[in-house]
């Protein structure tokens, strides 16, 4: 870890232990960020780039600290080696932190909170995918605004008194109580779905971005492949899926601006945008099915119970069904407070696909499934397969379902766009929630 002396801006290189006490800094990159190459450069001419590199190393110098950390000069992003290093482990080196200062480039500070209040809420360093890790690893995290002004700290109130989370909360879909740090109950133990659901309102320069500013949030380090595109994502899904049981990496929603809307595919989300709605999903009460999955080269492979949490629909050819997974959701507008997540399947031209049916899974009632998804000892698991994506958009799909799977026609609808299908349920025809 190369850390910046905030005496005489020099670096210097630490290792594990031997790494010194160390403030850190969280903001927006401009368009004129001075690099590692470019920084002796800068130092000398007295850029105006420069100067928030020397007044955070000011504030820093003024609160202790003899270091500190900023993203833009302290990795040698020549090095692909270094680059993929220092994302890999910039989750704990935040965590790590003594503090992290906070600098909101478009937030001016009047001394009111009532008049600051909406461009605190509007700040663009709420909308980016590599801040997040940045609120919520740190314990200590402090606001400024562009002249270096303080504005307030995280978990504490603002410097007239005013709390900051539940603006902060607000506006990043992010509960207080998640933003509240708690060794006990860190940011990186929620489970998959919420935390991708912090991710989902959050944009990066970078497709690949979305993927690789979450390695920390779940635990996993993979290499960094820039030109892959959105199949970053899917790489990310398939780390996780490695090392974690947690179910509710399925438990995601048909995206509004997205291509989950199409009719079928694979149990992989294919963009963060999916879990948008998945910020209510837990694991604390799954059912413990403890049967793996895992990806192979067939696709993922899938241990169900039959018997158990696999329930059939009425379907003449018996290639429908609804699977329950080992997650909750709460909701403040159902009649209950409690449900399982269940996902519609079938079984369509060889392997088994997602069926997106409604703009959220089917949550049921948790006294009208436990029955149900409560797999008996000794019960048989038969391994299905899904393949990792799978979109339909061929022009007689809506034929070949109105005939296969007996689907009334007026509950299929084509989308404006005239590429992709829908089905409608007939509760959301007329207007009513599913």
């Amino acid at each position: 870890m190369r850390l910046l002396l905030t005496e005489r801006l020099e670096f210097q290189e630490f290792f594990d232990s031997q790494t010194p006490k160390y403030a850190i800094l969280s903001h927006r990159w401009t368009g004129n960020e001075v690099s590692f190459q470019d920084f002796d450069r800068c130092k000398e001419e007295q850029r105006p780039s420069f100067d928030k590199i020397s007044n955070c190393c000011s504030l820093a110098k003024n609160n202790g600290y003899e270091w500190v950390w900023i993203d833009t000069c302290c990795i040698d992003k020549k090095s692909s080696a270094e680059l993929s290093e220092a994302i890999n482990s910039m989750y704990a080196w935040y965590k790590k932190a003594d503090v992290c200062y906070v600098y909101l480039v478009d937030v001016s500070w009047s001394g009111d909170w009532e008049t600051t209040c909406d461009e605190f809420r509007d700040s663009a360093w709420f909308t980016r995918g590599w801040t997040l890790q940045e609120l919520l690893a740190p314990e200590d995290v402090l606001f400024f605004d562009f002249h270096w002004r303080f504005i307030g700290k995280k978990d504490v109130s603002s410097a007239n008194g005013t709390s900051l989370n539940p603006h902060i909360s607000d506006v990043t879909g992010i509960s207080e109580n998640d933003l509240e740090y708690k060794d006990w109950n860190p940011p990186e133990s929620q489970c998959i779905a919420k935390k991708l659901s912090w991710l989902s309102r959050r944009n990066t320069t970078r497709i690949e971005d979305m993927a690789y500013c979450m390695l920390g949030l779940c635990d996993v380090n993979m290499p960094l492949l820039y030109g892959e595109g959105e199949k970053a994502f899917l790489r990310l899904q398939s780390e996780i899926i490695k090392k974690s049981d947690d179910e509710s990496i399925f438990a995601w929603f048909c995206d509004k601006e997205g291509r989950s809307l199409s009719f079928m595919s694979g149990l992989i989300a294919p963009s963060p945008r999916c879990f948008a709605e998945s910020g209510q999903i837990f694991t604390e009460l799954a059912m413990h099915r403890k049967q793996p999955y895992s990806q192979i080269n067939k696709g993922l492979a899938y241990a169900i119970p039959r018997p158990g949490n696999w329930t059939r629909k009425e379907s003449t050819e018996g290639d429908h069904y609804s699977l329950c997974l080992e997650c909750h959701i709460s909701s403040s507008d159902m009649d209950f407070q409690l449900g399982w997540v269940v996902i519609d399947l079938i079984f369509y031209e060889r392997s088994w696909r997602r069926l997106q049916i409604s703009s959220k899974p089917v949550i049921l009632a948790e006294s009208t499934l436990w029955d149900s998804v409560t797999a008996e000892e000794g019960c048989f698991f038969e391994t299905i397969y899904f393949p990792e994506i799978y979109v339909s958009y061929i022009e007689d799909l809506k034929e070949r379902l109105l005939h296969r799977f007996r689907i009334p026609e007026g509950q299929i609808r084509t989308r404006p766009s005239g590429e992709k299908y829908e089905i409608r349920s007939l509760e959301q025809q007329k207007g009513v929630a599913v």
